[in-house]
């Protein structure tokens, strides 16, 4: 695909917007920049002429939408995504980057198109001619090579992150005879201009600074874009962080260090936050004993193993992205505890994951034990629960496996009985959920030889009660399951069984994904059946019950989110130039907005609402779309 990346807001944010970019290219795709940023123009020249990108435009009058396969836009201001067709648009969000850094939730867009490798490390071009000369006639303001650098500024407007200990700690440096340079622009200098005692090398272009970084022992600095530039050149060392987020902000870098302030009950790690964590707790002791320990042995940060540039083609790409889900590592710390028969091997391996979920597991097991086809396995995966479940599985009941993790997510849990099946069959039931005593009988009975994977129709259990019979209408209908599931996904995980062999075409489940895992999971299977290996029973087959805390139920503009991303994600997946099929996933992403719009309404957040409405309406949903505007 000929793909448009926007990278956006400051130096560091688009600094971390780079492995993005060496990932999707190593996908085999062509890769042209946006730089969305009010400093565009003084960052081009830290990516021109790199040998992975094509165009780079700093202003979005620069470009025509047309030109392009799909946009992918990097955490930040996403332009992109009010430019491109509704679902024609990665994107990262904000609630992507509250567990990893922005470097990770950007190349988490690459793996969505099947990027397996390592996160790759972030890049600028270093280039000032004066370094490459000898000594004796370079400029006067090139420093010796191997100081120390440090930027003791920060943004302007962020005062509260510069720790105030700068002057003491560069004169404890300065007394091991090394050299200090203080480095940033002028509004990063002190009132007392303390700078001057040592050398102050302020308000230099950005490739120049890159290159003096670049020649550098080891970089010192507050939480800013600066300490990114050194982390992208490889260069060791010490970030500080106190208001700022030290997970979110963290540099892309095996050796560049990062040291955060301890945080008091309500405060926060957010500069605009009531209560800001003061940078000031860490103490000038508490830094010099880092800096001391960085300073003995300045290691440079290491190349990383990057996989080879694939060729880019719609079954390449979902080749490689089954591959790796199949290549996510499992946690350490997996304990079993089993209870089978002496030589037993089971036809059918049932696989509950559970957390927290106590008196709702022991009703599936027994659903599971209970059913007429008795050469069943049960793998209960406990997700590192807190409440009661291991006392109760301790001594696991004949034929159980119990199989206790830590906490990672439903998707997590699965993998790990997966993994651990031994049956021909696999079979899935979540912990909420119960089966009819006859379900995997007639469910094998049906598939007889002709099938190799099975799903029906379930009974939906209201919170007030009520039951309902899902779905109206099976998928698959005329021979396209594939496209049935795309455009609604109706089938119950709980219903599914399959051939365990199929795992090698279908892949695990994303774990990556805490919502809409199972749509994921059931597209790649639908796929590796062809649309006609899965057999389909009419007769309702198990209950299921809608938990108090479901996540339906108690966050569902959060849910559609995530399950928006995953259309946007299938869609390029998918892209084949075929206009149709484009036409398709724009009215598929144009439906969800119509559901995002409503679920904001209710939620209170009209400003959502209208936001969604207008992209339905963006989308060819004309009348529903100002209805839902309206409504809002």
């Amino acid at each position: 695909m000929h793909l448009l990346v926007e990278i956006s807001q400051g130096l560091g944010n688009c600094i971390q917007g780079t492995p993005l970019l060496r990932a999707l290219w190593l996908m085999g795709h062509d890769v042209d920049l946006y730089v969305n940023s009010p400093i565009a123009d003084k960052l081009k020249p830290l990516w021109s002429d790199w040998e992975i990108l094509g165009r780079i435009f700093t202003h979005h009058d620069q470009i025509n939408i047309k030109d392009y396969d799909f946009g992918v836009s990097a955490y930040g201001r996403r332009q992109l995504v009010r430019m491109f067709p509704p679902g024609v648009c990665l994107k990262v969000e904000k609630r992507h980057v509250k567990h990893q850094s922005e470097s990770e939730a950007n190349v988490e867009l690459a793996r969505w198109l099947g990027y397996a490798g390592p996160t790759p490390c972030g890049y600028v071009k270093p280039h000032d001619p004066n370094l490459e000369l000898p000594p004796e006639k370079r400029h006067k303001r090139t420093p010796p090579i191997g100081a120390v650098m440090v930027h003791a500024g920060c943004d302007p407007n962020s005062v509260i992150k510069r720790w105030p200990h700068w002057p003491e700690l560069c004169r404890r440096i300065a007394d091991t005879g090394r050299d200090v340079i203080i480095v940033g622009t002028h509004e990063d200098r002190s009132e007392s201009n303390w700078e001057d005692e040592f050398n102050a090398q302020f308000h230099m272009e950005l490739p120049e600074l890159a290159a003096l970084l670049n020649v550098s022992s080891a970089y010192l600095g507050n939480d800013s874009g600066v300490g990114h530039l050194a982390a992208a050149v490889g260069l060791p060392g010490l970030m500080l962080y106190g208001p700022s987020n030290p997970v979110k902000n963290a540099p892309n870098s095996k050796v560049m260090r990062v040291l955060a302030a301890p945080a008091e009950e309500g405060e926060g790690r957010d500069v605009n936050h009531e209560r800001p964590v003061p940078i000031e707790r860490l103490t000038l002791d508490e830094v010099w004993g880092e800096v001391e320990k960085l300073l003995e042995d300045p290691q440079r940060d290491p190349e990383r193993e990057l996989p080879r540039r694939v060729v880019d083609s719609v079954e390449k790409r979902w080749e490689h992205y089954v591959a790796m889900t199949q290549a996510q590592p499992e946690p350490e710390g997996i304990e079993e505890a089993a209870n089978l028969p002496q030589g037993f091997a089971p036809k059918v391996s049932v696989v509950i994951p559970s957390y927290n979920r106590a008196d709702n597991l022991e009703r599936a097991v027994k659903s599971a034990l209970e059913q007429t086809e008795k050469s069943v396995e049960v793998l209960v995966v406990d997700d590192g629960s807190t409440d009661d479940t291991p006392q109760r599985f301790a001594k696991p009941p004949e034929r159980v496996r119990y199989i206790r993790k830590p906490n990672g997510g439903a998707s997590s849990a699965r993998n790990a009985g997966l993994r651990r099946a031994k049956g021909e069959w696999v079979a899935l039931l979540d912990s909420d959920d119960e089966w009819l005593p006859e379900k995997l009988q007639l469910q094998l009975a049906a598939m007889r030889d002709e099938y190799v994977a099975a799903a029906s129709r379930h009974v939906h259990v209201n919170a007030d009660g009520s039951r309902e019979n899902k779905p109206e209408v099976l998928p698959g209908r005329d021979n396209h399951l594939f496209r049935d599931l795309y455009e609604n996904l109706s089938l119950k995980t709980s219903s599914l069984i399959f051939k365990r062999h199929l795992l090698d075409k279908t892949g695990l489940f994303n774990e990556r994904f805490p919502i809409s895992n199972d749509w994921d999971f059931f597209l790649r299977l639908a796929r590796a059946v062809n649309n006609s290996g899965m057999r389909l029973c009419e007769p309702a087959m198990l209950t299921a019950h809608r938990s108090k805390d479901s996540i339906s139920k108690t966050g569902r503009a959060n849910a559609l989110e995530e399950a928006y991303s995953r259309i946007c994600m299938v869609n390029a997946l998918l892209h084949n130039h075929d206009p149709h099929t484009v036409n398709r996933h724009v009215n598929r992403a144009a439906r969800k907005h119509l559901e995002l719009s409503r679920a904001y309404r209710k939620a209170g957040d009209k400003q959502k609402a209208k936001f969604h409405a207008r992209e339905a309406i963006r989308a060819g949903q004309m009348l529903k779309g100002i209805w839902r505007w309206l409504q809002a």
